[in-house]
C-alpha cells in the first residue's frame, strides 16, 4: 500500500481540513500543512496528495526540486492553472482515487519564461486575449464576455511584427520574422484546448515546448479556424497554411514593438521572452485523460515555413487584417503576366479554335456526346476569357481590349469552320445534342457561373491543374458555337439565335463570376472593381430575361408531360408525352389501347385530353395496341 501524505493549505481552518480528511477514503498516513512539509523526510517511495493554490504549488516545486518523492494533485479553489496544466480531475474524490490507483509518476517537463515556472500556458497578443481574459463569477456571465470578446476580435485585428529563434530537431539555430495575430506556447499539447484538437501526439517528457503561431491573412480565413475548432472540433485535422507548429527545446520571441502577453492568465509586457524547460524534472502524476493521451513522438514543424515573410509579412503589417484576404504583390504580378500573355491572339489559339469547333461539329452531328466533349477539352477559350474578367475587374483597358480582340477571332474561326462543316454535310436534323444547346435557360446561367468559380479559383491557385478549370468553361462555350455555326448553314435562325443566346449567357455567366472570385481572393480593392462589376452585372440581368422565360416555359411543359404521362382515360394509357410547342400548345402522346380507334375517338380523346390540363390543344397521336395472351 502507498505511503500517502495528504499536504494542505496552511490557510485552511481546522472545520475545513477536517471535512478534507473526512472525504479522504482511505484515509492517508499523514498530513501537514505546507509550511511544515521538509522535503528531506520523504524518498521515491513516498507519495504527497496537494490541495494548494497556483502560486503555493510553485512553492512545492522548488522545496522539491532535488527530491525523489512522488506528487499527486488534489483540486483547490485557487489551483485553476495548475489543475489546466497538469489534467486534474475538478472531483475531489476521483482525483484521490487516480493516486490510489497510480503504479507509477512519471517524469514531466515543467516550462519557464523567462525564469518563471508556467503550469498551463503563454498567450502572446492582446488578439488572443479570449484564451485567457475572463473575469466572469459564473458560467453564464463567462459565455457572455467571451462572446463580446470575440466580436470585438473579429471588428479590428492587428497583426504584430515577431522573430521567432528555436532549435529544430537537430539542434541547429532557426530564424523566423514573421507578422502574427499571435502565439501560444504549451509544455504538454495535451494540457492545452487548442493544442489537443490540432496537434496528434506529443510528450509529457519529450523535453519539447510547443508553440503555435496564428497568422491569418483575412478575417474570413480566422473566423472559419476559430468555428472549425471552437464548435466543430477535428481531433487532430489539418493545421490550415496560416498556422505554423514549432516543437523545440528553446524559444525566443522578440519584436521590435512591447510584447503584450498573458502567462499563465497573468498579464504582462517584455520586449524578449526565453522560453525553456525548468531543468529538473519533477515526478508529478497528470489527470487520467492526459495520461492516456499523449504519445511520445510528435512532428518537429509544421507549416513554419509558410508563415508570411518578406513583402507579404510587410504588407499584413500595414494596416487591419481585412475581411478577405488580399493577394500579394508577388502573386498579382504573376498571375497578370500570365493573363496579359493568354489574351494575346497567337497563331496556337487559333489552330486550337479550329480544331476544336470542328471535332464539336461533327459530334453534333453525329449526335455523340464524348466528341463533342473531346472538343471541350481541347478548346483553348479559358485563357482569353479569364483575361477579360480580370481586365473588367480592375479597369485595364489594354487587357479588355486584347482579350475581346482574342474572343472575337475564336468565335469567327469556330463560326467559320461550322458553317464549313454544315454546307458539306447533307444531314440537316435536329438531334438531341443540338436540341439542347438552342433552348438556354436559367440552368444554363447557373452553369456558367460555376465555370467562372472555377477557372478564377484554378488561375489563381498554383497547386491547380488548370487543365481542369479549361474543362469546366469550355463544357459551356464550344458547342453553342458550334451550334450557331450549324443554324446559319442551315439558314435556320431559331437554332443560330438560340444557340448565340446561350453563348452570350455563358461568356457574360463566366466573366462575372470569375470577376467575383477575383476579388474575393483579394486582387482588385472594391472602388476600383466597382464599375466593371456593375456592368457585367447589368449585361447579365439583360440576359437573364429570356432565360426566365425560357425557364418558366420548361416548368410549364414539365407540369403538363407530369400530369398526362401514365394517366389512364377512358380510351386508354397515356404514355411517351412530349410538347411539340407551347403557343398554341402541340403536344405528341401515344396512347396504349386494348383495340383500334375510329377517327371519333381521337376526338374524343383529343377532348379528354384538353379536359385533364384545361387549354386547347393540337394534337399528334400515336396508338399502340394492346394484345392479349396468344395461343400457340
Amino acid at each position: 500500500m502507498k505511503k500517502i501524505t495528504f499536504v494542505y493549505d496552511p490557510e485552511t481552518e481546522q472545520e475545513k481540513l477536517e471535512e478534507l480528511l473526512e472525504r479522504l477514503d482511505p484515509k492517508p498516513e499523514n498530513h501537514h500543512s505546507l509550511a511544515e512539509l521538509k522535503s528531506s523526510e520523504y524518498s521515491s517511495d513516498d507519495w504527497l496528495a496537494c490541495s494548494l493554490s497556483d502560486s503555493q504549488l510553485k512553492e512545492l516545486f522548488e522545496k522539491l526540486k532535488n527530491s525523489e518523492v512522488n506528487i499527486g494533485l488534489l483540486p483547490h479553489p485557487e489551483m485553476e492553472q495548475g489543475r489546466k496544466g497538469f489534467g486534474i480531475n475538478t472531483n475531489f474524490e476521483k482525483a484521490w482515487e487516480e493516486i490510489q490507483q497510480a503504479e507509477k509518476t512519471p517524469e514531466i517537463d515543467l516550462m519557464q519564461v523567462n525564469g518563471q515556472v508556467t503550469f498551463n500556458s503563454l498567450v502572446v497578443g492582446t488578439s488572443l486575449s479570449i484564451l485567457y481574459s475572463n473575469s466572469a463569477s459564473n458560467f453564464f456571465e463567462g459565455v457572455k464576455i467571451r462572446f463580446t470578446q470575440l466580436l470585438k476580435l473579429f471588428r479590428r485585428v492587428k497583426l504584430k511584427p515577431y522573430t521567432i529563434k528555436y532549435k529544430n530537431s537537430s539542434d541547429e539555430e532557426q530564424t523566423i520574422e514573421t507578422a502574427a495575430m499571435g502565439i501560444l506556447a504549451v509544455a504538454h499539447c495535451e494540457s492545452n484546448l487548442i493544442f489537443r484538437r490540432v496537434i496528434q501526439e506529443s510528450g509529457l517528457d519529450d523535453g519539447r515546448i510547443h508553440l503555435l503561431i496564428l497568422a491569418p491573412k483575412s478575417l474570413f480565413a480566422l473566423i472559419q479556424f476559430g468555428l472549425q475548432n471552437l464548435f466543430f472540433p477535428i481531433k487532430g485535422g489539418t493545421l490550415p497554411r496560416f498556422v505554423g507548429y514549432i516543437s523545440t527545446s528553446e524559444a525566443v520571441i522578440s519584436s521590435s514593438e512591447t510584447i503584450q502577453f498573458a502567462l499563465d492568465g497573468k498579464e504582462g509586457e517584455e520586449q524578449e521572452l526565453t522560453i525553456n524547460l525548468v531543468e529538473e524534472k519533477i515526478k508529478l502524476l497528470p489527470g487520467a485523460s492526459i495520461i492516456e493521451a499523449e504519445e511520445k513522438v510528435g512532428p518537429a514543424e509544421i507549416n513554419a515555413r509558410s508563415l508570411p515573410t518578406g513583402r507579404l509579412k510587410e504588407e499584413l503589417l500595414h494596416s487591419y487584417l481585412p475581411w478577405v484576404r488580399h493577394a500579394t504583390s508577388d502573386e498579382f504580378k504573376d498571375l497578370f503576366s500570365l493573363l496579359r500573355k493568354n489574351s494575346q491572339t497567337s497563331s496556337t489559339y487559333l489552330v486550337l479554335m479550329a480544331l476544336s469547333t470542328m471535332i464539336a461539329t461533327f459530334g453534333l452531328f453525329g449526335d455523340s456526346a464524348p466528341v463533342v466533349i473531346g472538343a471541350m477539352i481541347l478548346a483553348p477559350l479559358m485563357g482569353p476569357i479569364i483575361s477579360l474578367a480580370m481586365g473588367a475587374l480592375r479597369q485595364d483597358g489594354l487587357l479588355i481590349k486584347n482579350s475581346l480582340i482574342t474572343i472575337f477571332w475564336g468565335i469567327i474561326i469556330g463560326l467559320s469552320f461550322s458553317i464549313l462543316i454544315s454546307l458539306i454535310t447533307p444531314l440537316e436534323v435536329l438531334n438531341d445534342q443540338i436540341i439542347a444547346r438552342i433552348r438556354p435557360n436559367l440552368l444554363d446561367l447557373g452553369i456558367a457561373v460555376a465555370s467562372g468559380i472555377a477557372g478564377a479559383y484554378a488561375y489563381s491557385k498554383e497547386e491547380i491543374n488548370k487543365t481542369l478549370a479549361g474543362v469546366a468553361i469550355s463544357v459551356a462555350l464550344v458547342p453553342p458555337l458550334a451550334v450557331a455555326g450549324i443554324g446559319i448553314g442551315w439558314m435556320d435562325w431559331g437554332v443560330f439565335g438560340g444557340a448565340m443566346l446561350l453563348l452570350g449567357t455563358n461568356l457574360a455567366g463566366i466573366v462575372m463570376a470569375a470577376s467575383l472570385t477575383f476579388l474575393l481572393l483579394g486582387f482588385s480593392p472594391f472602388r476600383l472593381a466597382r464599375r466593371g462589376l456593375l456592368i457585367s452585372l447589368g449585361i447579365l440581368i439583360v440576359i437573364a430575361l429570356p432565360l426566365g422565360l425560357s425557364f418558366n416555359k420548361m416548368v410549364e411543359e414539365n407540369i403538363i408531360i407530369q400530369d398526362l404521362s401514365g394517366q389512364e382515360i377512358p380510351h386508354g394509357l397515356l404514355r411517351e408525352v412530349k410538347v411539340i410547342q407551347m403557343q398554341p400548345l402541340k403536344l405528341s402522346v401515344t396512347i396504349l389501347s386494348e383495340k383500334a380507334l375510329t377517327a371519333q375517338d381521337f376526338k374524343e380523346i383529343r377532348a379528354e385530353i384538353e379536359e385533364k390540363i384545361g387549354r386547347d390543344i393540337a394534337l399528334e397521336l400515336t396508338l399502340g395496341v394492346r394484345l392479349g395472351d396468344i395461343e400457340k
